[in-house]
């Protein structure tokens, strides 16, 4: 990809090896893609889990303290969104005790 075509923020990315702006507009085209294929019913939690065990607010919690823990580390938001990511597929997939 020409470097005309990159995005504001990705041109901001040029100087970091590390965030492969060349390869971004791909990237970011095949996460799309599989993220429409992939998505979560929003109703994931209530035909899951028992209902006297995790629910939404539970999950709302454990998700407030990983952003607390995202905000100290100074990580990148696409760590926040993939740990958030797995972990909705982690509570769709098993049911989870309280204790």
């Amino acid at each position: 990809m020409s470097r005309n075509l990159l995005s504001f923020t990705d041109k901001l990315d040029v100087r970091d090896p590390q965030c492969i702006a060349e390869l971004a507009d791909g990237i970011f085209r095949n996460m799309r893609r599989d993220e429409l294929i992939d998505k979560l019913p929003l109703d994931f939690l209530s035909k899951t889990q028992v209902s006297n065990e995790v629910k939404d607010t539970s999950r709302a919690f454990l998700v407030e303290w990983i952003i607390d823990v995202h905000r100290k580390f100074r990580l990148l938001p696409e760590t926040l969104y993939v740990t958030v990511q797995l972990i909705d597929r982690y509570l769709s997939k098993k049911q989870i005790k309280k204790t």
